[in-house]
């Protein structure tokens, strides 16, 4: 009696704990930035690598025009990791920069097929408790008519 009264708080414990363990791979989109009517939300991803078994956590970005416009967004993504800029210096064009149109009231969104790093952005591996990218930016942030 005494031994399944332990196992009975162990499993417990154990299910409370995982219960309070903050998820890194999320289905709620979180708002980024908002650039002149355009707003930029992200969410981390689990995505099946196309080549091999294994997955990867991915940054993926979703942009919605909150206007009455179609809107151009146009700027570069600063991925850092382990605290140095992995696109910040390289020469224009590279892959880093992008330039998105979007419809009036419409919304463009990532997912792990896309190769534009303005729709997924490497975050880093499955099962690992931290991130491989520390931080990101979008900089040179543009957004006009067309």
């Amino acid at each position: 009696m005494r031994n399944t009264l332990k196992i009975i708080l162990v499993l417990v414990i154990a299910f409370s704990a995982s219960a309070f363990t903050p998820n890194t791979t999320s289905n709620d989109w979180k708002l980024y930035k908002e650039f002149q009517g355009i707003q930029v939300y992200t969410k981390v991803s689990s995505c099946k690598l196309e080549y091999t078994k294994n997955s990867a956590k991915y940054l993926i970005f979703k942009y919605v025009n909150t206007t009455n416009e179609k809107l151009r967004i146009s700027g570069r993504v600063d991925a850092y990791y382990d605290g140095n800029c992995r696109s910040c210096g390289l020469s224009s064009p590279n892959e880093y920069e992008f330039s998105i149109d979007i419809k009036p009231n419409s919304t463009e969104k990532g997912n792990c097929s896309d190769e534009m790093k303005a729709f997924k952005l490497y975050y880093g591996q499955v099962g690992k408790e931290t991130a491989d990218l520390s931080k990101f930016e979008l900089s040179n942030v543009t957004v006009a008519p067309f």
